[in-house]
């Protein structure tokens, strides 16, 4: 699965086991996908739905700007990583 993930470009995190609290990031954002977009949204099908979260996640990441960022936005700090997987 994460081989898989990978190639789709999708990054896969992982925790310490027994310590739920290194997922606060992704419990955070989950939070704010719910309450952003999946509350306020009717997904009446997968492309309905893959359009909505591409929407989302350019406000996201390049208009909505975050506390913990200094109220700068993601796409300003993002740097890809240097090392290759």
């Amino acid at each position: 699965l994460e081989v898989w993930l990978l190639k789709l470009g999708v990054q896969t995190t992982h925790g310490r086991p027994r310590h739920p609290q290194t997922q606060g990031k992704d419990e955070r954002f989950h939070r704010t996908l719910k309450g952003e977009l999946l509350k306020r949204t009717d997904l009446l099908d997968l492309s309905e739905a893959q359009r909505q979260f591409d929407r989302w996640r350019r406000v996201y990441n390049e208009d909505r700007p975050h506390e913990s960022l200094g109220n700068a936005t993601p796409s300003t700090r993002y740097r890809p990583s240097p090392r290759p997987y």
